[in-house]
C-alpha cells in the first residue's frame, strides 16, 4: 500500500497550498482528505447566495475536505470575494460561489474590472436557479392587485414611484430599469445593501416597490406585509403558483432566471477541475440538497462545467444591451 503524508506534513503542505493536487492524484485521497476547504461568497449572510453556499458546504463536507466552511466577503458586487479567491491557490480547496451577475453583468458595468470571467474563473457547475418577484407594500393603494393596476397607478403618480433593489448594478436594478423605460413609468431606483434592508423599507412604506429574489419575499407575502404582482420566470414558480409572470401579463423583456454557480479562480489542473466538478454535481443533485433549498423556496440546479460556461456566455450577451440602455456605470 502506498504511503501517505503524515498529518503534520499534510497540514504544512496545505498551509502552502501544495497538498491538495498531490493528494488528489493519489489513490489514497478518500483516506487522506484535507482538513478544510472553503466556499467564498461575495454577499452577506442570510441572502440566497449564502443559503445556497451553506447547503452546499453541508453536502461537500467529508467529500471535498473533512470540513467545508462558508467565507462571506460581501461588497463591491461580488468583486471582493473574487479577488480573495484569486489570491488562493487553484487546488480545489477554495471554491467561489457566484450569482450570475458577477460573471454576466459586472463586465458590462465596470469600466475596469480586475478579472475576466471567462479567462480567470474556471466553471464547475450550477448550484441553484432563482426567479425574481416584483412586490409592492403599503405605499401602493390596496386596490393595485396586478401589473395593469400598477402601471395605471404609476403613470398617475409619475415622479413619486420608487423601486428598491439589493444593490446598484444587480439584475434587479436592470429589470426595474427595463420595466420603467418600456412602460414609461419614470420610476426612481433606490439601491440598498442587501435585500433585507429593501424589504424593511418596503414594509415600512419608504419605497413603493421592490424587485428581489422571490424566495426572500414569500414569507412576507403570506403574512400580508407585501403583495407580489409578478415574477420573472418563464413559468410560474412552484413556490408561488398564484403569482403570474410578467410574460403572462403581456410585459415583454422581463423573462429571465438568475442562477448561482461554483467556480475555481485561476487555472486548476484538469484532474482537480474534473474531480471537484464531479463532487459539486453529485452534491447539487442529491435529494438532501434539493430539499434543503426547497425549504428556503430556492430551486436546486445541477450541470456540467461546460453547461455552466455556455449559460454564462449566453446571459453575458443578453444583459449587455439592457445595461447599455440604462446608462448605468458602476463606480470604480
Amino acid at each position: 500500500m502506498p504511503s501517505t503524508p503524515s498529518t503534520t506534513t499534510r497540514r504544512r503542505l496545505l498551509s502552502m497550498g501544495l497538498a491538495a493536487p498531490a493528494l488528489w492524484s493519489s489513490g489514497a485521497f478518500a483516506q487522506s482528505l484535507p482538513d478544510s476547504a472553503r466556499i467564498l461568497v461575495g454577499f452577506p449572510p442570510g441572502g440566497a447566495p449564502d443559503i445556497v453556499a451553506r447547503r452546499l458546504a453541508e453536502q461537500l463536507a467529508g467529500k471535498l475536505a473533512q470540513a467545508v466552511i462558508v467565507d462571506n466577503r460581501p461588497g463591491a458586487a461580488g468583486r471582493i470575494a473574487v479577488e480573495a479567491a484569486r489570491q488562493s491557490p487553484p487546488n480545489g480547496l477554495t471554491l467561489l460561489l457566484n450569482p450570475a451577475g458577477v460573471v454576466t453583468i459586472n463586465p458590462h458595468t465596470y469600466k475596469t474590472l480586475s478579472y475576466d470571467p471567462f479567462k480567470d474563473l474556471t466553471p464547475l457547475g450550477l448550484a441553484a436557479l432563482v426567479d425574481f418577484g416584483f412586490g409592492v407594500g403599503p405605499g401602493v393603494p390596496p386596490e393595485v392587485k396586478n401589473m395593469a393596476d400598477f402601471v395605471r397607478w404609476a403613470k398617475a403618480n409619475k415622479g413619486k414611484v420608487t423601486y428598491g433593489t439589493p444593490a446598484p448594478g444587480s439584475p434587479s436594478h436592470f429589470a426595474g430599469d427595463t420595466l420603467s423605460r418600456q412602460l414609461e413609468l419614470e420610476m426612481t431606483h433606490v439601491p440598498y445593501r442587501g435585500g433585507a434592508a429593501a424589504l424593511n423599507d418596503l414594509i415600512g412604506g419608504q419605497v413603493s416597490s421592490v424587485i428581489l429574489t422571490l424566495g426572500d419575499m414569500l414569507q412576507h407575502e403570506k403574512a400580508g406585509r407585501l403583495r407580489l404582482l409578478a415574477a420573472t420566470g418563464p413559468a410560474r414558480s412552484r413556490f408561488s403558483p398564484l403569482v403570474p409572470t410578467f410574460s403572462e401579463q403581456k410585459i415583454p423583456g422581463l423573462e429571465f432566471r438568475d442562477w448561482t454557480g461554483l467556480y475555481i479562480a485561476g487555472a486548476p489542473t484538469p484532474e482537480v477541475a474534473s474531480r471537484v466538478s464531479g463532487l459539486v454535481r453529485a452534491a447539487t443533485a442529491s435529494s438532501a440538497y434539493v430539499q434543503a433549498l426547497a425549504n428556503s423556496s430556492l430551486e436546486a440546479a445541477t450541470s456540467s462545467a461546460q453547461e455552466l460556461d455556455k449559460l454564462a456566455r449566453a446571459d453575458f450577451e443578453r444583459w449587455g444591451p439592457m445595461v447599455k440602455a440604462s446608462g448605468f456605470v458602476a463606480d470604480v
